[in-house]
């Protein structure tokens, strides 16, 4: 079950799968996927469990279908690190979609090569700025001019769920705070950075497949 917000008349749903939908726009967005980290750990020497990237890559494509969007934005840490395999078969599994277009706002794990980034298909930019006054970037945008709002990733947010026995559950979210709407991490080997609860800010916790808001 989806969680629907409205920033500046644009409705946005945050989904279960880890990314917003924008219906209006067509368009996905989807952050901090991390492809290649597993890649880049075992080039490292460090073991680390087997992923089929086709299965990870299923990911995005029952999005695409199921939602039937026209655009896929990534919103900045798309690929980990340096260039290995896992990025030229991700290359490959675009080409699936050529009525798809794909823009990447560039994050900080974003070290590729430009001559790299030229021959994808992936269009690079700063950011993105949407008709309604909501920009997208991987990072919060310095003095965001009033009356934005900002879409970004980076920090892989997460929140604490009390359980019975004062055990505590791990989850990852979707989190608001004033004007900045931070997106959860879609790669599965990413941490979290666990954001506390206040009064000011809202917290949507991925929980199964639902979206649910935390009251405190």
């Amino acid at each position: 079950m989806a969680k629907k917000l409205v920033l500046n008349g644009l409705e946005i749903f945050l989904l279960p799968q880890k990314v917003a939908y924008i219906p209006e726009h067509e368009m996905v967005v989807v952050s901090d996927w991390h492809i290649g980290k597993l890649g880049h750990f075992r080039k490292e020497g460090l073991f680390v469990p087997p992923m089929q990237l086709e299965e990870e890559f299923g990911r995005l494509a029952m999005l695409i279908r199921d939602l039937q969007v026209s655009h896929v934005v990534f919103l900045g840490d798309l690929f980990h690190s340096v260039w290995n395999y896992e990025w030229d078969q991700f290359q490959v599994f675009l080409l699936r979609f050529p009525n798809i277009k794909f823009t990447l706002t560039l994050g900080n794990h974003d070290i590729l090569p430009e001559a790299i980034l030229q021959k994808s298909i992936i269009q690079v930019k700063d950011y993105i700025l949407l008709s309604e006054g909501v920009v997208l970037s991987h990072e919060p945008i310095k003095h965001l001019d009033a009356g934005l709002y900002n879409m970004v990733g980076h920090i892989h947010p997460g929140c604490e769920v009390a359980l019975r026995g004062r055990q505590y559950y791990k989850l990852p979210c979707f989190y608001l705070d004033g004007r900045v709407l931070t997106l959860p991490a879609f790669g599965r080997w990413t941490g979290l950075y666990i954001i506390q609860k206040q009064q000011e800010n809202r917290i949507f916790a991925v929980v199964g497949d639902a979206v649910v808001e935390m009251k405190s």
